[in-house]
């Protein structure tokens, strides 16, 4: 039965990489195309550099979900960077939403739900995989 539950494990934790993967590169790719839609204005300045580093952790969080897809019971580890940094950008989106609160910041309360909710499942995967090791 503890066979069947690990080898169930594996092939769960293979096909949510695999979704995040998909997940992380149309957002990824959206957000280097079209980051207006995701700010409601255009780079300029400043806002160049913030831009940079959120493609610089897209790409970093896709390839993890593609390393974790690709084998899971070797990079299931990648999981605590992936919690930590969803984790990190859901919090300070939401400290940024509270200090500017109105319609046209509501994408921040949405990432922060979003990657709210991808760091606790991946925490929680990262935990369940540990036991399985």
């Amino acid at each position: 039965m503890e066979v069947w539950l690990e080898i169930d494990f594996w092939l769960i934790l293979r096909a949510l990489s695999l979704i995040a993967l998909i997940g992380f590169i149309l957002v990824g790719l959206a957000f280097l195309i079209t980051p207006h839609l995701f700010t409601g204005e255009n780079i300029a300045g400043g806002s160049a550099l913030w831009h940079s580093l959120s493609i610089a952790f897209m790409s970093t969080v896709t390839i993890i979900a593609l390393l974790v897809a690709l084998n899971p019971r070797i990079y299931w580890p990648m999981l605590l960077p992936l919690a930590i940094g969803k984790l990190t950008s859901s919090i300070i989106s939401l400290y940024w939403y509270s200090m500017l609160a109105s319609m046209t910041h509501t994408m921040l309360l949405l990432n922060s739900i979003v990657d709210g909710s991808i760091g606790v499942i991946a925490l929680l995967l990262y935990i369940i995989a540990r036991r399985f090791e």
